[in-house]
C-alpha cells in the first residue's frame, strides 16, 4: 500500500456512489464549468511515516486524502434561494462521500483506520449562480513494510573458502564450497 494506491481506492469507492456520478478526477487541473457539476477531485498531498523500529523498513503511515467537491446552484424564479440550495446539496454530497469511502470494503480491508475526517463548506455567489465547494481531508492509517520498498542491493554469496593458519603462519585452504546460483 502507498499513497498512489490509496488514491486509486478512494476514486473507485466514490465513482458512481455520489451525485457526482462518474465525475471523480485525479489528478486534474481544477477549472470547471457549470455542465461538469457536481464534480469531485481526489488528491493525496500529505504522507507521514512513523518508524516501527530500527534497521527494518516498517512504518505506520498516515496519508491525508484531500477530496474536493464542487457544485453550482441557481436561484429559483422570484426566490433568492441559490445559496441555501447549494449549502444543502453540499451537505448531501459530504454525507455521500463519507458513506462511500468509510463503507468501501476494499479500502477498509487494506488500511488500519480512518484516523481523522475534517471537512469545510464554502458557498460563493461571485458568479452566475452560487458556486459551492466542499473540502474534506481524511487521514488514513496503514502499515508499510519491507515488501513496500525496493529490495536492498546485495552481492550474492557465490561460495565459501575455509582457510586454516598453520603453526608456522602459512595459510592452508581447508575447504571450498561453491554455492549454486
Amino acid at each position: 500500500m502507498n499513497a498512489a494506491a490509496l488514491r486509486v481506492l478512494i476514486i473507485g469507492a466514490l465513482t458512481g456512489k455520489t451525485d457526482a456520478a462518474g465525475r471523480v478526477y485525479s489528478p486534474r487541473d481544477w477549472p470547471t464549468s457549470e455542465d461538469m457539476y457536481p464534480a469531485i477531485l481526489v488528491q493525496t498531498p500529505f504522507d507521514l511515516k512513523n518508524s516501527l523500529g530500527r534497521n527494518v523498513p516498517q512504518f505506520t503511515t498516515v496519508t491525508t486524502v484531500r477530496i474536493t467537491g464542487r457544485l453550482q446552484e441557481l436561484d429559483e424564479v422570484d426566490q433568492d434561494n441559490g445559496a441555501e440550495k447549494a449549502e444543502v446539496a453540499l451537505e448531501n454530497l459530504r454525507e455521500q462521500i463519507e458513506r462511500a469511502v468509510i463503507n468501501s470494503y476494499e479500502l477498509t480491508r487494506q488500511t488500519q483506520q480512518f484516523l481523522q475526517v475534517r471537512s469545510t463548506i464554502d458557498v460563493n455567489a461571485g458568479g452566475e449562480g452560487h458556486t459551492a465547494q466542499l473540502l474534506m481531508e481524511l487521514d488514513i492509517e496503514y502499515y508499510q513494510g519491507p515488501e513496500d520498498f525496493y529490495p536492498i542491493d546485495t552481492t550474492p554469496l557465490e561460495g565459501i573458502d575455509v582457510t586454516i593458519k598453520q603453526p608456522d603462519g602459512t595459510p592452508e585452504v581447508y575447504a571450498t564450497f561453491d554455492l549454486p546460483q
